[in-house]
């Protein structure tokens, strides 16, 4: 089972931080998706990834957890997630995410 975590508390913690608590959860929530998947790589080098495509990457990762997410039981939003990131709207992402994981058995 993934970590639940807070989505209220995600989003004081990443207000609070300046964003820098998302790319925790980026990082941890795609190790967590490799422990459960055994697709991808590690979080790290997902933002190792990220870093060298200058962000690119993280809408493609975005797709692909949504893909991921479906195949431990959740619904299938990866094209939702793939639109907010094209219309500069995948900051929300990660908190629709996490509400997903959080609601899995």
């Amino acid at each position: 089972m993934m970590k639940k975590r807070s989505i209220g508390m995600m989003i004081l913690l990443t207000i609070i931080t300046l964003g820098i608590y998302e790319i925790y959860w980026y990082v941890a929530f795609q190790s967590e998706l490799k422990e459960h998947t055994g697709e991808g790589f590690g979080g790290l080098g997902h933002l190792f990834v990220t870093i060298i495509t200058f962000g690119i990457y993280y809408i493609v990762w975005q797709f692909l957890a949504g893909k991921r997410i479906a195949k431990l039981g959740g619904e299938d939003f990866s094209l939702l997630y793939l639109l907010l990131s094209l219309f500069v709207l995948s900051w929300i992402n990660p908190f629709i995410m996490q509400s997903q994981v959080n609601g899995l058995r």
